[in-house]
């Protein structure tokens, strides 16, 4: 996942504008990002600087590690681009790395699964459709 991709997935997960996101980094930080600034950080290849990002985090209240964690840096796909819940679910259940793929683009009523239930729940749902031999 690329940052922008995160960063837009963070506002719309839970449900603000780009202004909304604007006045919680001023409320938590008392800093200011221009709404200008935060759309181009979700449309473009714009690297923020740390102090940027730290004030995204404090608004969203996540640590940075929580930001930045599924996000492929340089074009490296690591086991980051997948959220852990489903790297945790990956691992003990041995889902083969196809599967993880495409578990990874899934998005349920608007918003990524949040727990490993939520991610068995789609994999055994789409496991039947597709592989029922398997």
């Amino acid at each position: 996942m690329r940052l922008q991709d995160r960063l837009a997935e963070l506002r719309k997960e839970r449900g603000l504008t780009l202004r909304e996101v604007r006045d919680l980094v001023q409320e938590r930080t008392g800093e200011r990002l221009s709404v200008s600034y935060l759309s181009e950080l979700e449309r473009t290849d714009t690297v923020p600087s740390v102090e940027t990002l730290l004030r995204l985090c404090k608004a969203y209240g996540l640590t940075l590690n929580d930001l930045l964690t599924p996000v492929d840096f340089f074009g490296e796909v690591g086991e980051a681009r997948y959220p852990r819940e489903l790297r945790n679910l990956t691992e003990e259940q041995r889902i083969p790395d196809e599967w993880a793929e495409t578990l990874s683009s899934i998005e349920f009523r608007g918003r990524r699964p949040k727990s490993q239930d939520e991610w068995l729940a789609i994999y055994s749902v789409l496991k039947a459709f597709m592989d029922p031999e398997g």
